[in-house]
């Protein structure tokens, strides 16, 4: 199996003989037109152009099509996923206006040559976030939907129905992470998108994300990052 180092996108076609193969790297596949039959290990699935499909990382899948079709395929790097959520999970969900979004973006790019790796890499996290909300539990989901609010275990322990003691466990177990570091890491991620595509202060970003002083994101980003939310944005910025 084929290990890669970077998002690669491109246009692609199926024909009528079937293909069986499984590969280290993910796959999104998003609709042009036509059709395709696909089994991901024991599941079968029909994709039409209304279909959004994602496939982990060694998964077997075997395809075919008989008729005319085309799909934008994305090759995810095992390295970029989230080693919960996306490593065993096959996600199927329609093509919204969100996936649509994504994938004019990812059209454009294809367009551009060569490709520019690091714009894919940049659209990574929204695909993430779409991806997530399809099979998120709906404490999590509140989460990524409230995050610049003041969230409490009690909250979100209400949203599972579950007590306090309890849902801590569980949501160690569903995330790998405790409620606390989840929702801290929702906020960096969040932070360091505001960094690179706005022009709001330091303190403006940390109180957009739910924390009240710009001395606990510039903690936030020392602990996670090494470096200040100020260097994040030189820093980054500058390598573009």
């Amino acid at each position: 199996m084929e290990l890669i180092k970077n998002i690669f996108a491109e246009r692609r076609t199926y024909g009528q003989n079937q293909d069986t193969h499984s590969h280290y790297y993910a796959q999104l596949i998003l609709p042009q037109y036509g059709k395709l039959s696909i089994r991901v290990e024991e599941n079968d699935f029909r994709l039409n152009d209304e279909i959004v499909l994602f496939i982990p990382p060694r998964h077997i899948h075997t395809f075919n099509s008989i008729m005319r079709n085309e799909f934008l395929v994305l090759d995810i790097p095992d390295f970029l996923l989230n080693k919960k959520e996306f490593q065993n999970k096959v996600i199927s969900c329609g093509l919204n206006d969100q996936w649509r979004g994504i994938r004019y973006l990812i059209q454009n790019e294809i367009n551009q040559k060569p490709i520019n790796s690091t714009a894919l890499k940049e659209l990574y996290p929204y695909i993430s976030y779409y991806l997530l909300q399809e099979y998120q539990p709906t404490s999590i989901k509140y989460i990524h939907e409230h995050y610049d609010e003041k969230l409490t275990i009690e909250k979100l322990a209400s949203l599972e129905h579950y007590n306090r003691s309890y849902y801590s466990e569980w949501f160690q177990k569903e995330t790998g992470k405790t409620p606390f570091a989840y929702i801290q890491e929702v906020r960096l991620n969040k932070a360091k998108d505001m960094l690179l595509h706005t022009n709001l202060s330091i303190l403006h970003i940390a109180i957009q994300v739910g924390l009240e002083y710009q001395s606990s994101l510039t903690r936030l980003f020392l602990k996670h990052e090494g470096i200040t939310p100020s260097q994040f944005r030189k820093y980054r910025i500058c390598d573009k």
